[in-house]
C-alpha cells in the first residue's frame, strides 16, 4: 500500500512540476489522481495515451484520472508523464524537451514524504494470529499450504456435495480461457472498440442463456445469486412503478425459501409475507392464494424456488404462477437449482416473469471452497426495458433501474467458463 501511494505522489508531483499546465485536483488521494489540464481537452490526453496503448479515464472535457497499482512500475510513470508532456508540448508547439521527464523522475522523488499521511494511516495492530507467526522457513510454509490444501474437498477426491449447488463437470478446457490475458488484463471500463471480442461473447452467452430459459431479455451484470434476486426484483418494482403501482410492496415467500430471499426482498424495499408450506414440503396452496386475496391491492410478487429447496419439482407451479398474476402480481423464480431442469423446461415457459441464473452452479463456474460467483438474470418481454444499466459503459433497458454491480458485466472474466461450456 505504501509503494502504490509512493508512486501515485510521485507521478502527482511529476505533472504538476510540468509547467503548470495541469492541476491534481484532491489533496487527498491513494491509488487514483483526478487530474484538471489547462492544456487542450481530457480527450486529447486519452488519445495520445490510447497510441501508447494505455487507457485513461474521461472523468469530464478537462478532468481525467489515472490509477495506479501493485503492478505499476517507475517505467509506467515516466510513460505516464511523457504522455502529459507530449499533450503539453502540442498545445503549446514546444519543442521536446526530454529532460523534463527525466528530472521530474529523479528529482522529485527525494522530495516527497514516503507513507500513508498520518490522519489517515492505520494505528491498530494487524496480523496478529497466531499463524502469522508460526511458519519460520519456507519448508514449513509449504506444509502449511499443503495441510490446507488436503482439507478442500475437490474432483480430485469425490464428487462435490453441494446440495443444491451441485454442478457440472468443471472442465480444464473450461477453466483455461480465464489465464488468457486477452481476458483477464482487460479493465471493465476499457472503450467497447477494444473489446469486441467480449462483446461477441456477451452477446452469444445472452441468446444461448435466452434461448434456455425462454426469456427475451438477458442481463449479465448481477455477480452473484443473491444480486441476481436484488436486481430481478428491482425490475419488477421498476416496471409497477412505470405502471402508478408503486404502492404495491408485499412480497409473498414461502416459509421453505432460501434466507437470501427475505434478505433481497427486505433490501429492494419489500415487505415480506410468509406463506405456509404443507408435510412435504410443498407450497400450500390454499394459503398462498389466502395471501394473495389479503394484499391484493398491495402485491408486488411471489418469490418461488423451482425445483424447491427440498429437490422436488412441484406439479402445482403453474397454478401458482397464475394465482399471482391473477392478483396484479409477478412471479421472481430463483434459479438456484436450475440445474436440475436445464434443457427440460423453461422458467419462462412455467410462468415466471424473472430468474436468476447461477453460472456458478448450473454453467461451470467453480464454486465451492468460496469461489466467484455470477447471477444474471432473464426477465419478460414486459420487463426488458428496465434492466440494470451502468454509469460509465452504456447498456441495459430504456428505464434502466440504474447499476447493481461496479462493473457492466459482472466478472466479465470468468464468463468465458460458461461460454465454453
Amino acid at each position: 500500500a505504501e509503494r502504490i501511494h509512493r508512486l501515485a505522489r510521485i507521478l502527482a508531483a511529476g505533472i504538476e512540476a510540468l509547467g503548470g499546465c495541469y492541476r491534481v485536483s484532491c489533496s487527498i488521494y491513494f491509488d487514483t489522481l483526478s487530474v484538471c489540464t489547462y492544456a487542450g481537452t481530457s480527450a486529447d490526453i486519452a488519445k495520445i495515451a490510447e497510441a501508447r496503448r494505455i487507457n485513461i479515464r474521461i472523468l469530464d472535457s478537462s478532468t481525467v484520472c489515472v490509477s495506479l497499482d501493485e503492478s505499476t512500475t517507475e517505467n509506467d510513470l515516466k510513460e505516464l508523464l511523457e504522455i502529459f508532456k507530449e499533450n503539453r508540448d502540442k498545445v503549446y508547439d514546444l519543442k521536446k524537451q526530454q529532460s523534463d521527464v527525466d528530472f521530474t523522475i529523479q528529482g522529485v522523488v527525494e522530495q516527497i514524504s514516503v507513507g500513508i499521511p498520518g490522519p489517515h494511516a492505520r494505528t491498530s495492530k494487524f496480523l496478529t494470529h497466531p499463524v502469522f507467526n508460526r511458519c519460520h522457513s519456507e519448508t514449513e510454509m509449504l506444509r502449511y499450504l499443503k495441510r490446507l490444501e488436503s482439507r478442500d474437498l475437490s474432483l480430485t477426491t469425490s464428487m462435490i456435495p453441494l446440495g443444491s449447488c451441485t454442478m457440472k463437470l468443471n472442465a480444464t478446457c473450461e477453466m483455461v480461457p480465464v489465464s488468457w490475458p486477452e481476458f483477464s488484463k482487460i479493465h471493465p471500463f476499457a472503450p467497447l472498440r477494444q473489446t469486441k471480442g467480449y462483446q461477441e461473447l456477451f452477446q452469444q452467452l445472452e441468446e444461448w442463456l435466452g434461448e434456455i430459459t425462454g426469456f427475451p431479455g438477458i442481463s449479465l451484470q448481477p455477480n452473484a445469486g443473491s444480486q441476481g434476486e436484488y436486481a430481478g426484483l428491482l425490475v419488477i418494482r421498476a416496471y409497477q412503478e412505470s405502471r402508478a403501482e408503486g404502492h404495491r410492496h408485499v412480497c409473498l415467500i414461502p416459509t421453505s425459501a432460501h434466507g437470501t430471499n427475505p434478505a433481497s426482498a427486505m433490501m429492494a424495499g419489500l415487505r415480506v409475507v410468509a406463506v405456509a408450506c404443507d408435510n412435504d414440503g410443498n407450497i400450500d396452496v390454499a394459503d398462498l392464494r389466502a395471501k394473495a386475496d389479503a394484499h391484493q391491492a398491495d402485491l408486488a410478487c411471489l418469490m418461488v424456488t423451482y425445483p424447491s429447496t427440498h429437490g422436488v419439482f412441484e406439479a402445482g407451479i403453474k397454478a401458482i404462477c397464475d394465482i399471482v398474476h391473477e392478483h396484479g402480481g409477478q412471479v421472481y423464480m430463483d434459479g438456484a437449482n436450475l440445474n436440475a431442469m436445464v434443457g427440460l423446461c423453461r422458467p419462462a415457459e412455467l410462468g415466471a416473469d424473472v430468474c436468476h441464473l447461477n453460472l456458478h452452479k448450473t454453467f461451470c463456474i467453480p464454486h465451492g471452497g468460496g469461489g466467484p460467483g455470477m447471477g444474471p438474470i432473464g426477465v419478460a418481454e414486459h420487463l426488458v426495458p428496465f434492466l440494470p444499466s451502468h454509469p460509465v459503459v452504456n447498456l441495459g433497458g430504456e428505464e434502466p433501474i440504474g447499476a447493481v454491480s461496479a462493473a457492466p458485466w459482472g466478472s466479465a472474466s470468468i464468463l468465458t467458463i460458461s461460454w465454453v461450456y
